[in-house]
């Protein structure tokens, strides 16, 4: 296998990563979701109130959730940084500061079983997470 090293993040998933971050709209998630999908069986959703956030996730703590989030954005992890904290069930999510974050409504860790749509990360999220939706 020839190691191709990756220097750049592809712009589209520069912009999903920032859900991870900031309160999104769901379909700001639903697509990032989909696009985890292609490689990633567990990932993370949060909703506060109708905004949503994500993350890619993984029980194996922070370094190899350093190389998921590398692989999704297209760079070698040596390139970037990741916050992380840790569900009580043991599994890292990324946090800007594990010290301080908004506290969700609702979350909930999501199994896909391959690659979704758009449409069916929404509904998914919708159903996991409860609440009012727009």
């Amino acid at each position: 296998m020839t190691h191709v090293p990756v220097t750049r993040a592809d712009a589209s998933r520069s912009r999903m990563i920032q859900a991870t971050r900031d309160w999104s709209d769901l379909e700001v998630v639903a697509e990032a979701v989909t696009a985890a999908s292609s490689t990633e069986r567990t990932v993370y959703v949060e909703r506060l109130g109708n905004l949503y956030r994500w993350s890619l996730a993984t029980r194996g703590g922070g370094y190899p959730l350093l190389r998921i989030v590398a692989r999704f954005l297209g760079v070698d992890h040596y390139r970037i940084y990741v916050g992380f904290r840790t569900l009580p069930d043991g599994t890292a999510i990324v946090c800007e500061d594990p010290a301080a974050f908004d506290e969700p409504d609702s979350w909930a860790l999501l199994h896909l079983d391959g690659c979704v749509t758009e449409a069916s990360a929404a509904s998914r999220i919708k159903l996991v997470l409860g609440g009012s939706h727009r």
